[in-house]
């Protein structure tokens, strides 16, 4: 009898655990499993490819100015001013055309009137009408302390152009570099008085390249970059407080195709594919000198459509001397850029103080 009620026992205790078990199974079974980490970062925009306005025929904009090779430039430029010079010289750095009018757009240089102990900034970006800005990138310089004859240098492109996390760096501490000593010493803020149809006296526009060409053009002329491309900001630009004046400034009608285009550039690009056509010769007549007159040029020759004293720029004086002179009211025909200013879709403030997004309104008409 003992052995029997052993036995009962045994036979109980299996059939207990096996309920057990198999309902143990059944909620591993109906349990969701946990989500799998993504290693991959997301995508630059998150609308879906067939529902973007671009194509192969659509030349990406951070392919016509190669931010990485402009670092030579920068390291031998004794100014803002003569930096400028050199992006904007024929055969060089620059086959930028946003506004589609098959001619490369003259880049702007402004210092940042934010400044801060170690901090120095300069911006990069075409305009063509009083609120029409496209920004290109921001350059930050940096020096631990004030001893350093250089700096470090940070290059970051716009996000809408070339896309999130976008870095090129170089460190110039211990050189002696021009515009270095010129931004860190006692002088007037430089803002660039030249912008589209207001060029400066011996600047002349031409046309743009096929993007191969200009990349295989850019490699011969500087086949080894000095500036460091990285993913990931440097641990000194988290210490960096200073605001570029033109972050967050965007065209609403852009040609070319950029990383991570507005709202209102899909929709511009949606109702106007294809290429754009040339501009044509002007009616009055050609310039002396040239064959064909750039769009805005009327006849005149590149830089005198309206009377600019040559020269940098300062923030001496009454008013606003230095900064562009007032240009006509956007419309047409002289109203290039066309599309809104506005930075990004929304304002931002979570740039952790550098560049946030400002925008402005642009109140201009685009061109046709």
């Amino acid at each position: 009898m003992v052995g029997g009620n052993w036995m009962l026992k045994k036979a109980i205790t299996i059939s207990i655990l096996s309920g057990l078990g198999l309902l143990a199974a059944c909620s591993q079974v109906e349990q969701p499993l946990p989500p799998v980490a993504n290693s991959q970062p997301a995508p630059a925009n998150t609308m879906l490819a067939e529902d973007m306005p671009y194509d192969d025929t659509d030349p990406w904009v951070k392919d016509n100015f190669d931010l990485q090779r402009a670092g030579e430039l920068l390291r031998k430029s004794k100014s803002p001013a003569e930096f400028e010079r050199y992006l904007n010289e024929e055969d060089g750095i620059n086959n930028l055309d946003l506004n589609g009018d098959g001619y490369v757009d003259y880049i702007s240089v402004e210092e940042f009137e934010d400044r801060g102990d170690g901090q120095r900034g300069l911006s990069l970006f075409s305009r063509f009408g009083p609120d029409l800005i496209q920004n290109i990138a921001s350059i930050f310089l940096y020096r631990d302390e004030p001893r350093y004859p250089g700096a470090r240098i940070l290059l970051r492109g716009d996000e809408v152009l070339y896309g999130d996390n976008n870095y090129y760096e170089s460190n110039w501490l211990d050189q002696s570099i021009g515009i270095a000593s010129m931004l860190f010493g006692d002088h007037d803020r430089y803002r660039s008085p030249y912008y589209y149809d207001h060029y400066p006296p011996n600047y002349a526009v031409y046309d743009v390249v096929d993007t191969p060409y200009y990349r295989t053009r850019i490699e011969r002329l500087w086949p080894e970059p000095i500036f460091v491309y990285t993913s990931a900001a440097p641990v000194y630009y988290e210490r960096i407080k200073i605001k570029s004046p033109n972050n967050g400034l965007h065209l609403g009608q852009l040609y070319g195709r950029p990383m991570k285009p507005t709202k209102d550039q899909i929709a511009f690009r949606r109702g106007n594919p294809g290429k754009p056509l040339k501009a044509k010769k002007d009616k009055g007549g050609d310039a002396p000198g040239h064959s064909e007159n750039a769009p805005g040029q009327r006849g005149v020759p590149p830089g005198h459509a309206k009377q600019i004293d040559d020269g940098p720029a300062s923030d001496k004086g009454k008013g606003n001397p230095g900064g562009p002179p007032k240009a006509d009211k956007p419309g047409k025909p002289d109203n290039p850029g066309g599309g809104q200013n506005k930075g990004g879709d929304k304002p931002k403030g979570n740039d952790k103080g550098h560049d946030q997004h400002g925008g402005g309104q642009g109140k201009g008409k685009g061109k046709p």
